[in-house]
């Protein structure tokens, strides 16, 4: 019979313990921001890159800048600086393109100021500013960059709201989006449409969401809220997503920039091993 053994039992707990903060705590640290434009809350990540690589998401609807740290996270472990803005607080409505303007922009001019004194620096400076957004903040953005050339060098932007009429990009832009519609968001409208709305170097993830059985009945095992940290207010489907989830989505956004900015763009550069069930089109594919 083996014997008990306090040390193995400790042991394996401190083990245990050290995963999960190198997993759930990727970015070294973060702070709010609040201006006369809305709410920033930036992650950056426990190393400086001699340039750095912004990237700006705007919250979806009745979100707060809150609710994105675990995808922010991830993102902090391949380098990137994260900027979760609101641009309408204290408001459920976040489509607002204008406000999502006011907000980028004052991001940009005060970033690198903020970050003075964290340990995190910059030396040669911000060399892209990658915006987008989740839900409605996806369409904020869309209008805002589509309007504005030279706001943002790329787009990343997770299952925007309604995008089917919105401007056209003509920067490299990457799109996360489902093969259903889940929390009013029309799958046709959403990720697909704003992919159809770029015109340079585009990319779309979709996932082919399996469906399963839950505390809320027969509901997709992905949604439209999947990448937030829990849920959306009145929308779910009682299933949280696995830590890997986010894991591939911040994979998915370093192949993207890899592939704009630092090597060659082709879809074999752009694809990942996953276990998310999930269709990448690219260039000239038609979803």
């Amino acid at each position: 019979m083996r014997q008990f053994s306090w040390t193995r039992i400790v042991g394996a707990f401190l083990h245990t313990l050290i995963l999960l903060v190198l997993t759930c705590h990727a970015h070294a640290g973060e702070f709010n921001k609040t201006l006369s434009t809305g709410q920033a809350r930036i992650y950056y990540p426990s190393f400086s890159p001699t340039a750095c690589e912004v990237i700006m998401l705007g919250v979806g609807t009745a979100m707060s800048n809150n609710n994105y740290s675990k995808l922010a996270g991830k993102l902090n472990s391949y380098g990137y600086i994260v900027a979760i803005l609101d641009h309408n607080p204290n408001d459920i409505t976040k489509t607002d393109a204008g406000k999502y303007l006011a907000l980028a922009k004052d991001v940009k001019v005060n970033l690198l100021t903020w970050l003075n004194g964290t340990g995190m620096t910059c030396s040669k400076g911000v060399a892209h500013w990658v915006m987008g957004g989740h839900s409605a903040g996806g369409q904020a953005a869309q209008n805002a960059v589509g309007n504005n050339p030279g706001l943002a060098q790329a787009v990343f932007s997770i299952d925007p709201y309604d995008v089917s009429s919105a401007a056209l990009v003509s920067v490299p832009a990457l799109y996360w989006g489902f093969d259903t519609t889940t929390c009013f968001v029309d799958k046709e409208k959403a990720a697909k449409a704003a992919y159809y709305r770029s015109s340079g170097k585009r990319e779309l993830v979709r996932v082919n969401v399996p469906y399963g059985v839950s505390v809320c009945g027969y509901s997709p095992k992905y949604f439209h809220c999947s990448f937030t940290d829990g849920t959306c207010p009145a929308c779910t489907n009682c299933q949280y997503p696995p830590s890997s989830f986010y894991t591939e989505v911040a994979t998915s956004v370093n192949k993207f920039i890899n592939a704009a900015f630092y090597g060659t763009w082709s879809k074999a550069n752009l694809s990942f091993s996953s276990n998310v069930p999930k269709t990448i089109y690219e260039g000239t594919d038609r979803p």
